[in-house]
């Protein structure tokens, strides 16, 4: 069985490499927001090097719900499995009815 940091480390990383390989999403984005280049960076940052899986998971989350960011399946449901991990979607309060961690 894989260390649950492990998993999360490798799950959001898959998911990370599909975002950043979709540059064409990236000219949608506003300037007034962080750039698509860096966002990717910043995930990239807090998941090999800081160990903040849940920023980047929230991150991730909001990405592909603002922007039309395309995974494979296989990245889908290693975002699902991340998500079932945290028990949360997002702290935002619109996604409150999806948090089950108490």
């Amino acid at each position: 069985m894989i260390p649950e940091n492990d998993l999360l480390k490798e799950n959001l990383s898959i998911i990370i490499l599909e975002l950043a390989k979709q540059a064409e999403v990236g000219k949608s984005f506003s300037e007034k927001e962080m750039a698509y280049v860096d966002q990717i960076a910043q995930m990239v940052e807090w998941v090999e090097d800081a160990g903040e899986y849940g920023l980047a998971y929230e991150n991730i989350v909001c990405l592909l719900e603002s922007y039309s960011f395309i995974l494979p399946g296989s990245a889908a449901v290693k975002l699902l499995e991340v998500g079932v991990i945290f028990g949360f979607k997002t702290e935002l309060d619109k996604d409150k009815m999806f948090d089950r961690r108490g």
